[in-house]
């Protein structure tokens, strides 16, 4: 009973440490070992009123569903809105279904589906398709070491009146995983320049770091950085910049 209360008053009430969706990264979620089922909430609210009214909430649901031993599905999907004087100042939502194939202890394959939004980015739809392979090249308790290749479809569909792109990248990372007593440390980097055009890239990378408070809930931290070298005539920074925290309520079955 006291665990179902904690869970009501973390959704309701504004914490403020808030989590915002910068951008998808979704290599570094639910890479716990599960048996069957994994689930992840997580929520925040903030209201705001008297000289100005500003409304803000962010949620993410992340899963991950066994198939099988070898086929893995996994779900995301969020959204972070801002709102002052009821004008949208950050209205951005996103949704990937990604599934993966064990090929043996070192290797499995990857193929996602993705749909977002970027209010910050002028993004209308940016729509994925990808697939390719990840491979460990360190795998202990404590510490984990992968890379992994392959190749998506982009189009993006800007809120401007400039053609819509259709691109094809290389998508590869490189990805990183640390556990210290209750503390886990990620970090994940992409690249990913189109095949027709190498000076065409897009560079993200995203440190996190984890604090397991009990086995139900964490408190999550997070820097990304995000580089486009050449980004939409109507972007005028290269280059940008997250921070966000805020907490997880874990389900894991």
């Amino acid at each position: 009973m006291n665990k179902f209360i904690s869970l009501i008053l973390l959704f309701v009430l504004p914490i403020s440490c808030v989590f915002a969706q910068g951008v998808i990264n979704s290599e570094k979620l639910l890479s716990q070992d599960v048996e069957k089922f994994y689930f992840i909430f997580s929520p925040s609210l903030d209201m705001q009123n008297g000289n100005s009214d500003v409304f803000e909430t962010s949620m993410t649901l992340s899963s991950l569903y066994k198939i099988t031993e070898k086929h893995w599905l996994k779900g995301t999907g969020g959204i972070d809105m801002i709102q002052e004087d009821q004008e949208d100042i950050s209205n951005d939502k996103f949704f990937q279904l990604r599934h993966t194939y064990t090929l043996n202890d070192w290797s499995h394959t990857f193929s996602f589906f993705q749909m977002q939004n970027s209010f910050a980015l002028g993004v209308k739809k940016r729509q994925l398709l990808g697939a390719g392979i990840r491979v460990k090249l360190k795998k202990e308790k404590n510490l984990k070491f992968d890379i992994g290749v392959g190749i998506m479809n982009e189009k993006e569909e800007y809120n401007h009146d400039i053609p819509i792109a259709n691109k094809y990248r290389v998508t590869s990372m490189i990805i990183f995983q640390h556990s210290f007593n209750t503390f886990l440390l990620k970090n994940v980097t992409y690249y990913q320049p189109d095949i027709s055009n190498v000076w065409d890239f897009r560079l993200l990378n995203e440190f996190d770091l984890t604090f397991e408070i009990n086995k139900w809930l964490d408190y999550e931290m997070n820097y990304i950085v995000r580089y486009d070298n050449e980004h939409p005539s109507f972007l005028t920074e290269k280059l940008d910049q997250y921070i966000t925290s805020g907490f997880n309520i874990k389900f894991n079955k």
